[in-house]
């Protein structure tokens, strides 16, 4: 029943990637928690960590995805992966063991982060150019949304988990945990074989690291998308970065609510991923993507002011599925309109906005935080900065899918092979 709503499962080997993607996700999630409210705690509530938290991440996913791209359209894809797998397991365990015998600290918890967005610079980029080589054309849409779920999905579960364990195990064991998880993707990895079906094609180091960038000043559609994804990361989904502020100053509802609020928008997460993924017949275009974009910051807006928990998490959950449908809708008609020796390439520059911006913009909403608020202590400013600058985003957002023109695309997403 799960493969016939979802036929890009009945491949063995997208199946087994996906299936090992959720559990490395999951533990990827708790150890985002643990990072977060670990440095937020060991600073006395200083917003400005959580700020340098994401720029720790952001400058490797925003400088190395293009060497990360170069390397998936020239060398082979599974082997790349089963490198910074490995890598990203040992990071971990250090970070475990360091934690466990108290000698973390916030500056090595940065240095950490940074080291672990360069491998995923590396392996985001690679695994994306993979997956149209393990479907077929007209299932991607369909994987494309299951890999969404993949990983906002796991935060349905990782942040609720993380924030039960860490009042009674500690954060050291949820790096443990995290090592532990990439264990599922290896194992999926080594049951591909080294060369994928489709063959990386070697080319000059300048086209290999320009040639996205080229492509996309060259393509009116792939521009429009790839600057629409960074702005809506940069002002839109950054919300994430002050989480542990309303969880902790303005609801004070602890470690254990701050992963509520984290699973909330993953249940809104997946629940957007597997509606885009069982609805075949959903059109990616720039009206969907515009109104997704618009409803999305309407919700964003609401958040902002909510003075009751609860209600907070139910806008989570709706935030989480409009911007999984956005953000899904961008990726799949990149996929289907990027050509597929320039795959790697142009998709790194789709990493980079989806993941390495959104970091950007943490330290941009933190930084508007402390610029807006006002009180006596660390506390008040927080409280009464975050709503406003969470409100500078969504109207920022808003205004964008409002002026924004999106080119049409010239061919059916459902379209065979």
């Amino acid at each position: 029943m799960l493969i016939r709503q979802y036929p890009a499962l009945q491949h063995r080997a997208y199946r087994l990637l996906w299936s090992g993607l959720i559990i490395s996700n999951m533990g990827t999630w708790m150890q985002n928690v643990a990072q977060s409210w670990l440095i937020y705690k060991m600073t006395n509530n200083d917003a400005r960590y959580l700020g340098w938290l994401g720029l720790a991440f952001a400058i490797p996913m925003i400088a190395l995805p293009a060497v990360g791209g170069m390397l998936a359209d020239r060398y082979s894809r599974p082997r790349i992966l089963r490198i910074t797998q490995w890598s990203m397991a040992l990071v971990a365990l250090v970070q475990a063991a360091l934690t466990l015998t108290n000698l973390n600290t916030p500056t090595f918890i940065l240095i950490a982060t940074a080291v672990g967005a360069t491998l995923l610079a590396i392996d985001n980029p690679t695994r994306q150019a993979l997956i149209p080589t393990l479907v077929p054309r007209h299932d991607l849409m369909n994987a494309l949304a299951l890999n969404s779920a993949t990983y906002n999905g796991a935060a349905l579960l990782g942040p609720a988990i993380a924030g039960f364990l860490m009042g009674m195990v500690g954060a050291g064991w949820l790096f443990a945990v995290n090592a532990v998880s990439y264990l599922a993707v290896i194992y999926a990895v080594s049951q591909m074989p080294l060369r994928s079906e489709e063959a990386p094609v070697p080319t000059p180091l300048a086209d290999a690291l320009l040639g996205g960038i080229r492509y996309a000043q060259g393509h009116a559609l792939t521009g429009v998308l790839l600057a629409t994804s960074a702005v809506l990361s940069l002002f839109g989904r950054s919300y994430q970065q002050v989480l542990p502020i309303y969880a902790d100053d303005i609801w004070h509802i602890a470690a254990q609510g701050y992963g509520i609020l984290l699973s909330a928008a993953g249940a809104g997460a997946m629940i957007g991923a597997l509606g885009m993924a069982s609805l075949p017949r959903i059109t990616p275009n720039g009206k969907n993507l515009k109104l997704a974009g618009t409803v999305f910051a309407v919700l964003l807006a609401c958040f902002a002011w909510t003075s009751i928990w609860w209600v907070g998490a139910v806008l989570l959950v709706c935030i989480g599925i409009i911007s999984t449908v956005a953000t899904t809708m961008i990726a799949t008609m990149l996929q289907l309109e990027v050509p597929g020796h320039l795959r790697g390439r142009v998709m790194s520059l789709h990493a980079i906005t989806l993941i390495g911006v959104p970091s950007v913009g943490g330290l941009l909403v933190t930084s508007l935080t402390t610029l807006f608020g006002h009180g006596i202590d660390t506390r008040t400013v927080n409280a009464s900065g975050a709503p406003v600058a969470l409100l500078v985003g969504a109207v920022t957002v808003a205004l964008l899918f409002l002026l924004v023109h999106i080119p049409l695309r010239v061919e059916s997403p459902t379209a065979t092979p």
